[in-house]
């Protein structure tokens, strides 16, 4: 394969993984490849290509064709509508925009999804043991990400119980406010934290609350571009609002200059951004509760409610 913009090693395919590949396309793009490949191409072969995904964009009809490839035997036969997934467009590539593809391993075929929405399905025609290596090729202005990984359905219950995620699929953003109802169960010493992390990548901490049952404390703090923790800020409310085995009621209010924090109808603690604005709503679109030390809290409802920039009154949403 011609200009190539990646090509990586993998690990050996099998059914139930998955590749994600994200990238960019450039402004102006004639087509851009990607190939699952065993590697073996020698001169003008391109050797055994197990699926090959290429977004074409020229024509009055822009397409996605894939096809596979045998050494010695060239090109068999490509599939532009057939195996589509039913009412999807050609090729929703966008020009010069940003893409996921994840391709998943099944006993039979791949199933390609396109920035989350399912695309085709593509029968292998080759077997599975003898993928090496993936190619990014032609008009791709960036590659992001290329992730091998078990798209394995987890078990269930999950394998942490004491984590409550909840996102939404948008950025949060002045004025949100979201409210928890829980009832913390378990070891009446032990504590909780709530999340709005850095994307759904969490390698960051944009605001992180957590309460202390043993001493009745509660604390919030955020982390830097690194991952350090910043000096937070520790609070003894009166009265504490988190009783082991009874119900709490606890609104975040997201305003334009703070986090701020209210519990079972009063005001307890709040936090000054510590991000440019535009940095910080950019990012989050969701929270996670994590219960720690013996305790579990039973999340029994989220809310999330909406007022002007400032959040006034936003700590009426947490009244018992």
């Amino acid at each position: 394969m011609s200009t190539l913009k990646y090509t990586g090693r993998l690990s050996s395919i099998e059914a139930g993984q998955v590749i994600s590949i994200a990238g960019k396309v450039i402004n102006n793009p004639q087509r851009f490849d990607v190939e699952l490949t065993a590697g073996n191409g020698q001169g003008t072969d391109s050797g055994d290509i197990h699926l090959h995904i290429s977004a074409r964009f020229q024509g009055t009809e822009p397409v996605v064709v894939r096809n596979t490839h045998k050494k010695g035997a060239g090109w068999e036969k490509e599939e532009r509508r057939e195996n589509l997934i039913p009412f999807n467009s050609l090729n929703p590539f966008k020009r010069g925009g940003d893409f996921k593809i994840d391709i998943f391993v099944d006993q039979a075929a791949f199933f390609v999804t396109i920035d989350g929405k399912p695309f085709c399905t593509f029968a292998h025609r080759l077997p599975l043991h003898t993928i090496q290596v993936i190619n990014i090729a032609r008009d791709v202005e960036a590659v992001y990400q290329v992730n091998h990984t078990s798209a394995q359905v987890r078990p269930w219950p999950a394998v942490n119980p004491n984590t409550f995620e909840a996102f939404i699929p948008k950025q949060f953003n002045s004025g949100n406010v979201i409210v928890i109802t829980g009832v913390p169960r378990g070891n009446p010493a032990g504590d909780f934290s709530v999340n709005f992390y850095d994307g759904s990548n969490r390698f960051r901490t944009h605001f992180h609350f957590r309460a202390y049952l043993s001493n009745r404390a509660v604390t919030v703090n955020s982390q830097l571009e690194n991952g350090a923790w910043r000096t937070g800020t520790t609070v003894f409310p009166q009265p504490y609002p988190f009783i082991s085995n009874q119900v709490f009621k606890l609104a975040i209010a997201v305003t334009n200059t703070e986090f701020r924090v209210a519990a079972n109808g009063l005001p307890i603690i709040s936090l000054p951004f510590m991000d440019h604005l535009q940095r910080l709503l950019g990012s989050m679109t969701g929270i996670e509760l994590i219960s720690d030390n013996g305790l579990n809290v039973e999340v029994q409802s989220i809310d999330f409610m909406k007022l002007d920039q400032t959040c006034s009154g936003f700590e009426n949403f947490s009244k018992i």
